[in-house]
């Protein structure tokens, strides 16, 4: 009788504990193994392994536990049919079925959902060394379940589903409001491209370039910009960029007639589909903060800076300067 008493006690068990490390390691994202990686929390490395090859990992669990739970009634049956005859046979099946599932799946599993983090890292290296046990079994079985897979290698992490995560963070209130729109904003960077985001040729600030620093000395001194377009003969044909404070220190020198074009640098042009991630590096590697931006045929449609990417990321940006000229046309 305490045979089979020990022997129902082993199979909840250890049927328990197999559930409750399927469960754990199932219901832990595996971006959540990624970041115990990164602190490195004791048996992370393996974890993280196990997460990265889950079916090997879940097949070996099955394996494991339905052996345990199948062979171990068997030799239970064996056991109550000597002690007790076979008319106890059935009675007996029914209890332990009903025991298996409430002491050995349902307590378990939400065990393993509940401290996934802390049963994922425990069970990590028992449950690597059990996968490399049974690694022919599991061949075999993977060979039997390709047909049944998909060809194409779905992405692990979605942007869809990482706008969700802050969703949830912000209700949940580990992330901000504004957190979640600056990260929803990066995320539209790879979508907006130049000619979304240009100021029109027809609209631009500019100088001419054969024109005198006498004949423009209102422009330069009245610049809402700290860089000013220089064009040729028309504003389409757009020669170079000059720099406001340059030319105002040639103005303080009474060096007014020297030409626009004399202190202008070599514009940079951009095509209208550059996509705005790609403009941001440029802006960087070039040391440039405004670009002339050109269509398929060559054609200028505009000038784009460095602001207005940056307010696709943090709203509208004004500097003093900017802020000053606009009143000051507002009121005429």
């Amino acid at each position: 009788m305490l045979t089979l008493i020990i022997l129902v006690i082993s199979i909840l068990f250890l049927s328990g504990i197999c559930s409750m490390v399927e469960a754990a390691i199932l219901s832990l994202p595996l971006i959540k193994a990624r970041i115990l990686f990164e602190q490195k929390r004791k048996a992370s490395k393996t974890l993280l392994s196990i997460k990265e090859n889950i079916p090997s990992a879940v097949v070996t669990i099955v394996i494991l536990n339905n052996s345990i739970n199948i062979i171990g009634s068997i030799f239970v049956g064996q056991r109550v049919t000597y002690l007790f005859g076979s008319r106890w046979l059935g009675i007996t099946s029914a209890v332990i079925t009903f025991a298996i599932i409430i002491i050995s799946e349902v307590i378990p599993k939400t065990i393993g959902e509940h401290y996934k983090v802390e049963v994922s890292l425990a069970s990590a290296k028992p449950l690597q060394g059990l996968m490399l046990l049974f690694r022919p079994l599991i061949g075999i079985l993977v060979l039997v379940t390709n047909p049944f897979k998909r060809k194409s290698k779905l992405p692990k992490v979605t942007e869809e589903e990482i706008k969700i995560m802050l969703q949830l963070g912000r209700v949940a209130g580990t992330v901000e409001t504004d957190e979640e729109t600056l990260c929803n904003r990066v995320f539209k960077l790879n979508d907006l491209k130049a000619f979304q985001m240009l100021k029109p040729i027809e609209d631009i600030y500019a100088l001419q370039a054969d024109k005198s620093l006498s004949e423009v000395r209102e422009m330069i001194v009245n610049s809402p910009y700290s860089r000013i377009v220089v064009y040729g003969k028309d504003i389409s044909d757009i020669v170079g960029i000059c720099q406001q404070r340059v030319l105002l220190r040639e103005i303080a020198k009474d060096n007014y007639e020297v030409k626009v074009q004399d202190f202008m640098s070599r514009p940079i042009s951009v095509d209208e589909n550059e996509k705005a991630d790609k403009l941001l590096e440029k802006f960087q590697a070039y040391h440039q903060h405004l670009f002339i931006v050109q269509n398929r045929r060559g054609q200028n449609m505009g000038v784009l800076t460095m602001e207005d990417v940056l307010e696709e990321l943090f709203g509208e940006i004004y500097d003093e300067k900017e802020s000053a000229f606009k009143v000051k046309t507002d009121s005429k």
